[in-house]
């Protein structure tokens, strides 16, 4: 009866729980910077992500930001032993010049509300799901009621597995719609390692994952299909129908750094994609900085044509956190769509800054500059700037 109550809980939780969502955050910088040596003492999710755990929410008011209660609602609420719940609302200004006759297109609009929730089912079982809506950055009716009016269009829940999980460390399991374990996960979905590697917006899928998570290392490997056709729309989902193995494997040494390797293999009726790559992070305490890169190399084949291409997508950056509750981080992206052709590539240098000044809270200016085909000459440019206000639960 127990876990049917609980059950009956999390059902009507993610009736309530559906508003404007955007993505289950993560925020791999915080690896080794704030001093936790792997993502998922902050997250529920065994590969990091989405939800934080008690360990994560005092990081939030203790480390990262100047101050503060990270705990749910600022500790004015406390939830039972068995039930986790959070959420992240956000809120966005954006300037975005693509070279358009019209000029730069600049809109306000939330980017995010969404809801999470962790039932468990004794000391080894959960079930976890993140409920929200599709963002719409430029609705017909561009007006609150008119935004409020569509969420019931928009609903859709991303995630929403059952897990096994006896212990923090150690074996796991996990059966439903996640993102695999694979790439740097960063919050920012604009970015090529996202974008062009299969794990862009709205592109989770049902997922068969295991593995072993220890304190110096771990191991994940997931079969995934696509969402199916019959499904309600509010289970939809976005990018090419793949069917597929992802794996991926981490060595952290000392503390402070981290090389990782991992390989996904998609398969779908027009195309299939095979891809590898390497990861990297090392962590200079003295001088407050962390380097962190990712580069993956895809064979794409087209079924029908015989046409096949190999590309290549990479991010390099670097961090620093001046003082406590700054961070300020530049990065270089490369993204080749086919490495026989030069003037297929394109480049992105970014800036962004984020601020915390009180836990649960954070400002993010994200300034963006891309060069396509080739260059300003022979190709085009486009410039982004954009302005988040963002509120955990």
């Amino acid at each position: 009866m127990r876990i049917l109550r609980r059950l009956g809980i999390t059902a009507l939780f993610c009736l309530v729980a559906f508003a404007t969502a955007r993505d289950a955050q993560a925020y791999p910088q915080f690896q080794f910077s704030s001093g936790t040596n792997r993502c998922s003492q902050c997250h529920q999710s065994p590969s990091g992500g989405g939800l934080l755990t008690s360990w994560g929410r005092d990081e939030s008011g203790d480390t990262i930001s100047l101050g503060g209660d990270g705990a749910f609602l600022h500790g004015l609420v406390s939830t039972p032993s068995w039930l986790a719940l959070g959420g992240d609302l956000r809120f966005a200004v954006i300037n975005n010049d693509v070279g358009s006759p019209a000029g730069p297109e600049v809109e306000a609009f939330p980017m995010q509300a969404d809801l999470y929730a962790r039932v468990a089912l004794g000391d080894a079982w959960s079930i976890n799901v993140i409920g929200g809506a599709r963002g719409v950055v430029r609705p017909d009716d561009d007006s609150p009621l008119g935004r409020l009016g569509t969420t019931a269009d928009r609903l859709i829940s991303r995630e929403h597995y059952l897990m096994w999980r006896p212990s923090a460390t150690g074996p796991y399991a996990r059966i439903g719609r996640f993102f695999a374990p694979y790439g740097l996960r960063f919050a920012e979905h604009i970015y090529y390692v996202r974008r062009y590697t299969g794990f862009n917006l709205y592109e989770e899928t049902y997922n068969v994952s295991g593995g072993f998570v220890e304190e110096d290392w771990e191991a994940h490997a997931t079969a995934f299909a696509p969402v199916p056709t019959g499904l309600p729309d509010f289970l939809r989902s976005v990018g090419p129908r793949e069917y597929g193995l992802t794996g991926y494997g981490e060595l952290r040494l000392a503390k402070m750094s981290a090389i990782a390797g991992q390989f996904r293999l998609g398969f779908a009726d027009d195309e299939s994609r095979l891809q590898g790559g390497v990861i990297g992070k090392l962590w200079l305490d003295k001088a407050k900085l962390l380097f962190l890169g990712e580069a993956d190399l895809i064979h794409q084949s087209l079924k029908g044509s015989g046409y096949a291409q190999n590309q290549l997508v990479s991010f390099t950056g670097v961090n620093l956190f001046p003082t406590r509750g700054l961070m300020l981080g530049v990065a270089y992206e490369r993204f080749q769509e086919d490495l026989s052709y030069s003037y297929t590539g394109r480049n992105a240098y970014d800036f962004q800054l984020n601020f915390f000044p009180w836990a649960h809270c954070e400002a993010v200016l994200l300034g963006r500059y891309q060069l396509t085909g080739g260059g300003p000459v022979d190709g085009g440019t486009a410039r982004l700037v954009m302005l988040q206000l963002h509120y955990y639960l």
